[in-house]
């Protein structure tokens, strides 16, 4: 399986590429800071270890988007290094996410019993037709058939 990266990413592309890890980074780095105040706002600086990660990725995203915004020669390496490892990482994630879900997530809704979506238990008559209800064939029923 061959997995590509863009090694010659256009100017649009390295543009929007800062401004995303920009955004990203900055409200990560926002969750963090919330987290790790000690006020019940939310809003209080301390000193514990989440309000340094959240101004090292501010200062992060704010260095990665100026510099994707303003030189396409410096930008350019940083996209190709940051797809390339994103491109590893999902190739590892996403096999881990999809067995947690089926294995975790998806017995769960067999322990939930429905009353017979599916229609499937025999009726007392020992066929599973069901009676043919008829509609009144007017205009508007026949525009909107199901």
């Amino acid at each position: 399986m061959q997995h590509i990266v863009n090694r010659n990413p256009t100017r649009a592309d390295v543009r929007t590429f800062g401004l995303t890890i920009f955004v990203g980074l900055g409200v990560i780095g926002g969750l963090l800071w919330w987290a790790g105040s000690g006020d019940a706002t939310g809003l209080a600086w301390t000193h514990s270890s989440l309000s340094w990660m959240a101004l090292t990725l501010w200062t992060l995203g704010a260095g990665v988007g100026i510099i994707c915004w303003s030189s396409q020669s410096v930008g350019r390496p940083i996209y190709v290094v940051w797809m390339s490892a994103a491109m590893y990482m999902g190739m590892v994630m996403v096999p881990v996410f999809l067995s947690v879900v089926f294995i975790l997530v998806l017995p769960l809704f067999s322990l939930i019993r429905l009353k017979d979506p599916l229609r499937k238990k025999l009726r007392a008559e020992g066929s599973y037709w069901e009676p043919y209800k008829p509609h009144e064939a007017t205009l508007e029923r026949m525009r909107r058939p199901f």
